[in-house]
């Protein structure tokens, strides 16, 4: 019996360690955030998954946006969500939500260094595959 028990224990800390992605402490704001860092940086450094997390996080502090994450995420054509995110992406998340930011507290737009259509005005920084602006 507590051979079997043994295993099931094990069995259950191996699914926590090789899935990073399934978590029953994480509250909304920090998978959604995650999720959206992941569809839009995935490929991309840490440092680029935290300026796109700076970006949702200036937002939210700013007077111009919503007053929640989940509000300013939503938002129509500004933040994609995806259905999944990584360790990676989760641990940005984590970061951004505790205070780190990649970028000035005036940064409040992205786009894609490959965009069709690129911004007249000069970005305030590039980081990764983006320019982030004001």
């Amino acid at each position: 019996m507590r051979k079997w028990i043994a295993i099931i224990a094990l069995a259950a800390l191996l699914v926590c360690v090789l899935a990073p992605h399934v978590s029953f402490t994480e509250d909304r704001d920090t998978v959604l955030l995650a999720r959206a860092i992941y569809a839009l940086a995935r490929n991309e450094s840490y440092g680029t998954k935290l300026a796109i997390g700076t970006v949702a996080m200036n937002r939210l502090e700013s007077v111009w946006f919503a007053d929640d994450l989940g509000s300013v995420l939503n938002e129509q054509h500004q933040f994609p969500i995806g259905s999944r995110y990584d360790a990676e992406s989760l641990r940005a998340a984590h970061a951004v939500l505790s205070g780190t930011r990649a970028l000035s507290g005036n940064a409040l737009y992205y786009q894609s260094l490959s965009a069709s259509q690129p911004r007249a005005d000069a970005p305030l920084a590039t980081v990764g595959g983006y320019a982030f602006y004001g």
